[in-house]
């Protein structure tokens, strides 16, 4: 008996054609990563972002609602004001770039008198040599009114400076991102930044009502920018604080429990919420009225300033003192407030 079997026609051009599918460009993407890291970041796995408070959503030291700035000092936690002509800073908010996950905070400086200078925020990286011979990718979403405004980093020690590009000046939110490799030995500071400058590092002639915004900004290994890494406030406030923490600022904070060591001293150990980068120095704003310690029977006012204690040498907690104090009594406990609005007890191991 003949047995015939029989199958459907195959078309080997169909079949060839549905294997050229469409990868689009993040398939594209994975498909160019050269080793598992970059993949593993394509994905937005782990932590990614080198760069603290890189959407400036958190500022310990102020709201900067329009603040003249002092040349090369913190504002934004863990961003520096850096120029040498006359600015203003203002910590923006509502930031809504079509295409990105979230709603979120900038930094905004203008020039306000015209002049050959440079204008920027920057960043220090801790511990750079870390980064050596390493692929690295700085991004950032940045607006601003002048065709000097870029983004770069600059390792000082070796001279390297990677100057990535410029904006167009229209005033719009473009996202800027360069890739480079990290050279040599940075034997002091390495500066990551966004800059109104002549491109190297220098000045250039800017004009008053020249500015930059900036947001979302990003630095990590790989060749790829990837989009910006969201992290909760909690965790970027807990980043910040190694490095600054505002204990007390506002009317009611509460500074501490302390006694008296002696009758006229006051004394206040206070702990750090982390553990901060190293034994921090004190930053304060105190004057008559400033502070009231109080317990029991007793209720004092500290018009005196505060002191650390130099055997402190503690990056987990503070213990500091105030002297003279009216109406002590030896070993009585106080609680001790803030009552003046112009108060601050604060502690920094900024780099």
């Amino acid at each position: 008996m003949t047995v015939r079997i029989t199958k459907p026609e195959l078309n080997i051009r169909e079949k060839l054609a549905e294997l050229d599918k469409p990868s689009g460009i993040a398939g594209e993407a994975m498909l160019r990563a050269e080793t598992p890291q970059e993949q593993f970041n394509l994905i937005n796995a782990g932590r990614r972002n080198l760069l603290i408070n890189g959407d400036f959503k958190v500022s310990q030291r102020g709201t900067y609602t329009s603040a003249t700035t002092s040349p090369n000092t913190y504002c934004l936690d863990r961003w520096e004001a850096c120029h040498n002509g006359t600015a203003t800073i203002q910590h923006t908010s509502g930031i809504d770039i079509e295409g990105t996950p979230a709603i979120c905070k900038g930094v905004k400086l203008v020039q306000t008198v015209t002049g050959s200078n440079y204008l920027g925020v920057r960043q220090k990286i801790e511990n750079p040599t870390q980064y050596i011979g390493r692929t690295l990718t700085y991004s950032a979403w940045v607006r601003s009114n002048t065709t000097n405004a870029r983004i770069e980093w600059y390792a000082q020690g070796t001279a390297q400076m990677a100057i990535g590009p410029s904006h167009s000046g229209n005033g719009e939110w473009e996202y800027l991102s360069y890739t480079t490799v990290m050279t040599g030995n940075p034997s002091t500071n390495w500066y990551v930044d966004v800059f109104i400058d002549n491109g190297a590092y220098g000045n250039t002639t800017i004009t008053a009502g020249d500015y930059f915004e900036c947001t979302m900004l990003q630095l990590e290994i790989g060749n790829v920018a990837t989009p910006f890494e969201h992290r909760s406030y909690g965790e970027e406030l807990a980043l910040c604080q190694r490095y600054y923490y505002m204990h007390a600022g506002a009317v009611s904070d509460y500074v501490g429990m302390g006694d008296f060591y002696v009758a006229s001293q006051l004394n206040v150990d206070i702990p750090f919420p982390v553990s901060m980068r190293s034994s921090p120095t004190l930053e304060q704003s105190s004057g008559t009225n400033y502070f009231r310690a109080y317990g029991g029977s007793m209720d004092t006012y500290v018009s005196a300033s505060w002191n650390l204690w130099v055997t402190s040498g503690s990056n987990n907690s503070a213990s500091m003192y105030a002297t003279p104090v009216t109406n002590g009594t030896v070993g009585h406990a106080m609680r001790v407030i803030v009552v003046n609005s112009n108060a601050k007890i604060a502690f920094s191991a900024e780099l």
